[in-house]
Formats: structure tokens, C-alpha cells, sequence
């Protein structure tokens, strides 16, 4: 039998996972230690319960060994199982409370559908953009975890791990900082792409997140850190810092092309995300476009070198 799981270091193994969506396989982190942890767990499916499953037999596990499941972020790939896991096993799920609408099922719906009136967005754009919001739910089921924050120290018996809240690609997402410099990352580090800040929502306010600065502070952060990251995708990654600098340096060129747009005179969301991104539009990854050029909106807007004008729809000026 095919090995489910690649070991790093003596207590951490790594399982594929694969997915129905187009990011391809996801990971989840086995950590065999006092404790038996898992880091994410991937979807609510039949087949990513069986890869956990031979991941933990080869191990000498079964999932009812699971002590605690702990989450970066409520994206059904990284989360959509845990309660049907953590059911099993009786393991406690850990997780941030910014993601407490998305752990319960919750897809502010409205709120999706309001921002997107407000931007003029055609009723076939919003109504696919939700139709894929609803098809994501077959992939998850609703948990209640137990909140953790910025800063908690976690431990697996002999692995400690700093507790590290990074928004951006969520409002509620988490990297695990093991004290030896192993940086268990979800989806904040991706060494083949760059993560989308996607558009949410703060659950205390409804208020949109500004997710690309969230995001590029999160970034920021992680550029300081010493070490190697263990991501939720992809492949591992030694040089952190020239990864995240890889990115942020990506995101000043995408701005200045919304600028560089902007110059010839007002224009909309949709306007842009079509000049940008029109092979994704074409394809209906609207909503992914959508959240990237409004991050560069939200960073113009944050520098003072871009506006609103509300006629209508909003359309942005410089």
C-alpha cells in the first residue's frame, strides 16, 4: 500500500489529501506526540475520511486515538470534517472565534449579496457567485469549537506551539509556530501561488474586512520569522522570507496596474476585474477576482490615492 503520510521530524507527518476544488490536494498534519493532534483535516467527504483514516493505521492510530483537531481557518478543505472526527473520537476542535459564522454553516449570504448591489454587479454574476457559495456547504458540517487566540501556547507533550492569529485569507486564520521554528502555516504561505484575500466579513461589526492589508500584514509577519513552513498546500517551504517578500513584492505590481487603469478615468469593480483578470472572469472565477482587485481598491483608498464616487454604483477615481 501507497505511504499516506510523509514524516518531518519525529512526532509530524503530513497527509494528502484530495479535494473536488480547483486548489487540488489539501494537507492536514498529523502530530504524533503525547497528544495525537490533527492540524486541519480536510472536507466533509467519503474519500478524505478514508486518507485520514490509512494515514492514522499506518501511524498505529485509529481516529478514535485523535485527542484535539486544531484549525487554521473555516474553509471547507481545511475544516469541512472535523466535526464527524472530532464525533468518532471525542477530540476537543480548537479554532479562532472571527471564523465563528463560517465553523457554523453561516455564509453571510446577505451580506454578500448587499456589497455586491452596491457595486452594480449583474443579478447572473451575484447569482452564480452564491450558487457557489451554497455548493461548498455538501463539503462541510457545522462546529463548535473552543476558542483559541493570538499569542496561546499549545502543546502536543513534547511540541510547543505559539498560537499566531494571521487574517487576511480569512479573518479568523491561524499558523501553529512550533518553538523549533516548524511553522504549520493553513493557507497564509503558498510557495506556487499567492493566497487570495478573499472578501469577508468581521463577525462582532458585518463590516467588510480590508482582507488584502489584513493580509499583507499577516505577510509582513511572517517575512520576520526564522524557520520553515508547513502549508496547506503546495510544497514545503525553507526560505520563508524570500517566499513572503515573493508576494508582497506581487501585489505592488498588481497595484500599480490598478493605477496605472484608474489614470484613463472612473471605473467600477466589475470594470476592472474585467481589464485585469478577463481569461478568470471568463472562466467564473469572479468571485476570487473580485476579492483581489478590491484589496487593491482598499490599499488605495488606505494611502489616500484612491476614492469612491457613489452615483448609483460605486465606481473608484483616482
Amino acid at each position: 500500500m501507497q505511504n499516506q503520510s510523509k514524516q518531518f521530524g519525529e512526532h509530524i507527518f503530513r497527509i494528502k489529501i484530495p479535494t473536488p476544488f480547483a486548489v487540488g490536494p489539501v494537507f492536514s498534519y498529523l502530530i504524533k506526540d503525547e497528544k495525537v493532534v490533527l492540524i486541519d483535516c480536510g472536507q466533509y467527504e467519503e474519500r478524505a475520511f478514508t486518507k485520514v483514516e490509512l494515514a492514522l493505521r499506518e501511524q498505529g492510530l485509529t481516529v478514535k486515538d485523535i485527542d484535539e483537531i486544531w484549525l487554521t481557518h473555516a474553509h471547507p478543505d481545511h475544516f469541512g470534517q472535523a466535526a464527524r472526527l472530532a464525533d468518532k473520537a471525542g477530540a476537543v476542535i480548537l479554532g479562532h472565534r472571527k471564523e465563528e459564522a463560517s465553523f457554523s454553516g453561516y455564509n453571510n449570504r446577505d451580506l454578500f449579496v448587499e456589497f455586491f448591489n452596491s457595486h452594480g454587479i449583474p443579478q447572473q454574476v451575484k447569482r452564480k457567485m452564491i450558487e457557489q457559495l451554497d455548493w461548498l456547504e455538501q463539503y462541510q458540517q457545522a462546529v463548535s469549537p473552543k476558542w483559541i487566540e493570538d499569542g496561546e501556547q499549545l502543546s502536543s507533550g513534547k511540541l510547543q506551539f505559539k498560537v499566531q492569529h494571521t487574517p487576511g485569507h480569512a479573518a479568523g486564520h491561524l499558523v501553529f509556530a512550533e518553538r523549533d521554528g516548524m511553522i504549520i502555516g493553513g493557507d497564509l504561505l503558498l510557495k506556487h501561488i499567492t493566497t487570495n484575500a478573499l472578501i469577508n466579513f468581521d463577525p462582532d461589526t458585518g463590516q467588510r474586512n480590508r482582507s488584502l492589508l489584513q493580509y499583507r500584514d499577516s505577510l509582513q509577519w511572517l517575512a520576520g520569522q526564522s524557520g520553515q513552513v508547513l502549508p496547506g498546500h503546495g510544497v514545503f517551504i525553507k526560505e520563508i522570507s524570500r517566499v513572503a517578500e515573493h508576494h508582497l513584492a506581487e501585489h505592488s505590481i498588481r497595484y500599480s496596474q490598478v493605477v496605472q487603469l484608474l489614470n484613463q478615468g472612473p471605473l467600477s469593480l466589475l470594470d476592472l476585474s474585467l481589464r485585469l483578470f478577463p481569461k478568470a472572469m471568463k472562466q467564473g472565477d469572479t468571485f476570487l477576482v473580485f476579492s483581489e482587485v478590491m484589496g487593491y481598491l482598499d490599499w488605495g483608498m488606505e494611502k489616500g490615492e484612491i476614492y469612491e464616487i457613489q452615483k448609483g454604483s460605486i465606481r473608484y477615481a483616482l
